[in-house]
């Protein structure tokens, strides 16, 4: 027998169908030959099953298209609600690109601007999958227009520091929504079908895609072969990662020895140092099961970060690469490291980074891309850090990169060095030439020039080397303790466990103001 309830429960069960048909088998068969998930099965995919409580699948576009031609617009577009991934609770979204070509309407920017919101109280990471042709062009007489899309970005930018944000560009991002998914703490892109573009003229084939936001503009922080691997990472990403500010990132027993000792670390560097090696044997033979997250792999190569474990403790590694232009610093890298760093800052993961650097590159062509400011930036937020430091030098620690890095004077909680360690304002080689030039030069001219030369070397190098700067505890070259290369993974898994709950105070201000 039929109840007054029946005609409200067809209803609903007829707008639920809408939903989960998108916008139609022809739509949705073109995902499929474009190698695509639609935004259901991407959803899907990332949480854990049966997890998922949508929200906001009654909605659809009220607006008029500017040919008066009304269509259909399940849940305005966009699918949203929250979930568990790995038993985590995530809020996500994800553009429909197969209801009109995921273009973003008024009222799902009204949706995500609040669902930004409900993380922020909530607690939950915000996890985000881009595939959209951009903002939706419609106009009737008393609409918001822009409203919906300002609130969306106001509270990105609000919220930040907030929850961890992850985006996932899985097809075309352009315009003002190319903007959300920056503003998101890290962006993974498709190889085959992402294209993240604000405006303008395109004026390559590299132009948008995954390659070039990650080799040219560093916008990009993992790259990956399709829906499913971009899902995968994210998803690996997220293990790094707390629920929100005021928690701490997850231990997890990872069944490598916190004692483990590396005999290996011996045969990593040349006992000659003008010649390289690759950061990464050393990253590999330290880390929890030599498992380490690399971001921005290829941009500014010089500079390694990303994430990894010691002993269970989850860490953001920030190290020199003398493989890569000898370690410098430059914008780039600079950039790369600031915003990096800032991450971990802001939600409390410990950062750990790995020195050999022979400082900030010199010369007029830096100085015009403002090698100084973009330096500055890493001075002013290292000084703000409150988040667990810990320093290791493996070999040169020169000039500004010396203080970028943590050095002593920076206040790392712990600062360790090896042996091999050379502290100095600028290489040896150099001060030799700046220093003793008239002797250099009256060797030249008796033909003894390489021994005196090798000989005033020596004498700086001995100078230089932290096994004499490390006898005044006072000095701004100094360090904590001196290390056996080998225990390299024990002493920076004490140091974790020693800082797990520091305490440590910033002036009360307002705000600091970084440079430009």
């Amino acid at each position: 027998m039929g109840t007054w309830m029946d005609g409200y429960l067809q209803r609903l069960s007829k707008i639920r169908s809408e939903c989960l048909e998108g916008g139609g088998p022809d739509r949705i068969q073109i995902q499929d030959q474009l190698g695509k998930l639609t935004a259901r099965e991407r959803i899907h995919r990332l949480l854990d099953p049966g997890t998922f409580e949508e929200l906001g699948s009654v909605v659809r576009d009220t607006r008029t298209p500017l040919d008066g031609r009304e269509r259909s617009s399940p849940g305005d577009g966009v699918i949203m609600g929250f979930g568990k991934v790995q038993g985590r609770p995530v809020m996500v979204f994800s553009m429909d690109f197969t209801v009109m070509s995921g273009s973003l309407g008024d009222q799902a920017a009204w949706k995500l601007a609040e669902l930004i919101e409900m993380s922020a109280k909530m607690r939950m990471p915000v996890v985000g999958m881009f595939d959209s042709a951009g903002q939706r062009i419609s106009f009737k007489e008393g609409d918001v227009g822009l409203n919906g899309v300002a609130q969306l970005l106001r509270n990105y930018c609000l919220y930040s520091g907030v929850t961890p944000k992850i985006g996932l560009v899985l097809g075309p991002c352009t315009g003002l929504l190319a903007e959300v998914a920056v503003l998101s703490d890290f962006l993974i892109m498709s190889r085959s079908n992402a294209f993240l573009w604000l405006g303008g003229k395109i004026t390559s084939p590299q132009a948008g895609t995954a390659s070039f936001h990650m080799e040219k503009s560093g916008q990009c922080d993992l790259i990956a072969d399709s829906d499913e691997d971009a899902i995968e990472k994210a998803k690996s990403l997220l293990r790094f990662l707390p629920q929100s500010c005021w928690e701490k990132p997850p231990f997890v027993d990872t069944g490598d020895d916190p004692e483990r000792r590396e005999e290996g670390l011996l045969d990593v560097m040349p006992d000659d140092p003008r010649f390289t090696y690759d950061i990464h044997e050393i990253i590999d033979l330290i880390v929890d099961n030599g498992e380490f997250l690399e971001l921005k792999e290829e941009f500014a190569p010089h500079l390694v970060i990303g994430f990894a474990r010691f002993g269970g403790y989850a860490a953001g590694i920030v190290a020199n690469n003398p493989d890569e232009l000898s370690g410098i610093f430059e914008p780039d890298s600079s950039d790369k490291y600031d915003r990096f760093m800032m991450f971990l800052d802001a939600f409390n993961i410990p950062l750990v980074t790995l020195v050999d650097t022979t400082a900030f590159v010199p010369g007029d062509r830096w100085e015009r891309l403002g090698v100084i400011r973009h330096g500055a930036k890493l001075l002013h937020s290292y000084a703000h850090l409150t988040c667990p430091k810990v320093t290791m030098v493996l070999r040169r620690s020169y000039g500004g990169g010396n203080i970028v890095m943590g050095c002593s004077r920076m206040f790392p909680d712990l600062i360790y060095a090896w042996p091999t360690v050379e502290f100095a304002p600028t290489g040896p080689e150099a001060v030799v030439h700046a220093v003793f030039n008239k002797e250099l030069e009256k060797a030249r001219k008796e033909g003894n020039y390489d021994q005196v030369y090798n000989f005033l070397l020596g004498i700086l190098r001995e100078q230089f080397s932290v096994l004499t700067m490390g006898k005044a505890w006072t000095t701004y070259y100094t360090v904590h303790e001196v290390v056996d290369p080998r225990d390299t993974r024990p002493r920076i898994v004490k140091a974790l466990e020693a800082t797990a709950n520091k305490g440590e105070e910033l002036p009360e201000k307002k705000r600091s103001i970084k440079p430009a």
